[in-house]
């Protein structure tokens, strides 16, 4: 019987009490003892067994269910998993495919009753243990959050930690034991929030133009146009000055509880608003608590103007600026004093985030509209284009058998390059546990290899998903021909939301130029098109 030896360390200092080598030489022996065939290992090094999202367990269930593997041995519950959720799938799939799985040191052997009973047991025991001990750190959280202090995690735009500031010195080629060292003396508390400088002051002037004007979007276009960047360097954008607008941080205060782990299922979710704790913290406001609670009372009073609601979009999704390439999206405007509606197209980055970001295009829904469904009815009368169909068909042919030709190549080159990377990862862990490599080395070169085979295998499959043989293509590109070619029957009994699937069924994108339009016909194969090129009419 072929076997699956799984093992695991889910921290890098488990190597020596718990190691790779030691959990793979109990399995071997074990293997040995009771007339197993070791069929191949599979390592995981430095992951948390939280859910199945790892690279060595995924693999090995691939394999099950291709049928390579018909045991799979651990040594104890904890290395596959420790969510009972996830360990009653695992079984369960184990079943399915008539695969046995056995926990050596726990005498847990899923062919029997009894083992099957221990299981359950243990994996129970298990989860209860985890629940506890989230519970207890939420509780500690709790308490931390009700005496005014940071629980940590990201910080908030505005200020700064004492691990940040050391962070930031490393970066300029101080040691890090000296790094720290400097930190301390303008961040004396490790766990507290302190003001950035640089930051302070987009932060008050979010909240002093925001006061004047009640406007988001004039705020973030401010923010641009004053060379204004978030911490990472790139455009603001409505979202995030919302975001600061509405943390009570920035008043000095800590809250707590906005959201909570789900016992079950441990997603966050989004706890009741008499649930959260809000208090005074111990860290510095940077905007008074009556400019904060004068920013709550704006937003809430200000109705959203209703967008993209009083009709269907024909060309939602696939018109596109042709000064930044960002989509446009449809947006619908009431006149207030004869309730009269104006529609129109708008770039998404000029709207959210103002000129520093694109100069920005704009344009009435009903002439990009009838524009472009004007140039459909032309082309499906397109006698030259249609009767070319013959001679493309022929081209996508020839066309067609290059690609596959390419695609087998890069194929082949592919599945060597997994092989060499799954060399190089078993290489990488041979090193962890003789101590021939420092933890903190590992883990960098671990997540970039892990990186790059991921990435390798995604490629893989979309290669293999996207390897259309030459007689498909050709129906398929027939088909379009025949689409196109009676776009215009039926077209005015059609409602809103048919004549917009009809369109995108034909059009694959729309780019709106100063000076044209760009019309590119979707022909359905890889990413064959035709392009209609015409000026977009002066209005009437």
């Amino acid at each position: 019987m072929f076997a699956g030896l799984y093992i695991r360390v889910s921290t890098l200092n488990q190597v020596d009490r718990d190691s790779l080598s030691t959990q793979e030489s109990r399995l071997r022996s074990y293997c040995e003892a009771n007339g197993f065939q070791v069929y191949k290992v599979y390592k995981d090094a430095g992951l948390s067994a939280k859910d199945t999202k790892r690279p060595a367990l995924e693999e090995l269930i691939g394999d099950i269910k291709s049928g390579k593997v018909e045991a799979v041995l651990v040594t104890r519950l904890d290395r596959i998993t420790r969510s009972l959720k996830d360990l009653l799938s695992l079984v369960e799939l184990f079943h399915e495919h008539g695969v046995k799985f056995v926990s050596i040191t726990q005498n847990i052997d899923s062919s029997g009753p009894f083992g099957r009973f221990m299981r359950d047991l243990l994996g129970l025991i298990a989860k209860l243990e985890r629940e506890v001990t989230a519970q207890r750190v939420s509780e500690d959280m709790h308490h931390r959050a009700l005496q005014g202090k940071w629980n940590g995690g990201v910080i908030p735009f505005g200020y700064t930690t004492r691990q940040r500031v050391a962070k930031e010195l490393e970066t300029t080629g101080m040691a890090k034991e000296e790094a720290l060292l400097e930190a301390s003396r303008s961040v004396p508390e490790g766990k507290r929030l302190y003001p950035d400088e640089k930051e302070v002051e987009v932060v008050r002037e979010i909240f002093s133009n925001y006061l004047n004007t009640r406007s988001l979007r004039g705020t973030t276009n401010r923010l641009n146009s004053l060379g204004m960047r978030t911490r990472n360097g790139a455009l603001w954008a409505a979202s995030s000055v919302r975001r600061i607008l509405t943390n009570p941080t920035y008043a000095g205060r800590t809250w707590y509880g906005k959201r909570r782990t789900h016992p079950e299922t441990g997603r966050l979710e989004k706890a009741p608003a008499e649930e959260w704790s809000i208090v005074d913290g111990e860290h510095e406001g940077l905007v008074t608590a009556e400019d904060f609670k004068e920013a709550q009372e704006i937003l809430h009073s200000i109705e959203r103007k209703p967008t993209r609601a009083f009709r269907t979009y024909l060309l939602s999704g696939i018109l596109r600026c042709g000064q930044c390439g960002t989509r446009m999206h449809g947006y619908t405007f009431v006149k207030k004093s004869s309730g009269e509606t104006y529609r129109y197209y708008k770039c998404h980055r000029y709207v959210t985030q103002g000129k520093a970001a694109c100069p920005g295009m704009t344009v009435a829904a009903g002439k990009i509209e009838d524009f472009v469904v004007r140039t459909l009815m032309e082309l499906s009368d397109d006698r030259p284009f249609l009767n070319d169909k013959e001679r493309m068909l022929a081209t996508l042919r020839e066309e067609c058998e290059k690609t596959m030709g390419g695609k087998d190549e890069e194929l082949q080159r592919l599945a060597a390059a997994e092989r060499e990377l799954q060399a190089r990862l078993d290489t990488l862990l041979e090193k962890l546990e003789t101590g021939t490599i420092e933890d903190e080395d590992f883990r960098a070169r671990y997540q970039k290899l892990k990186q790059a085979l991921s990435e390798n295998r995604l490629r893989h499959a979309e290669l293999a998903e996207t390897a259309v043989r030459p007689e498909v293509a050709l129906e398929a590109l027939n088909a379009s021909f025949e689409e196109i070619a009676s776009f215009g029957s039926g077209w005015d009994f059609l409602d809103d939301e048919g004549k917009r699937l009809k369109v995108q069924t034909v059009v694959k994108e729309v780019t709106l130029h100063k000076d044209r339009v760009d019309l590119q016909v979707f022909l359905d194969v890889d990413d064959v098109t035709h392009t209609v090129r015409d000026s977009l009419p002066p209005p009437s």
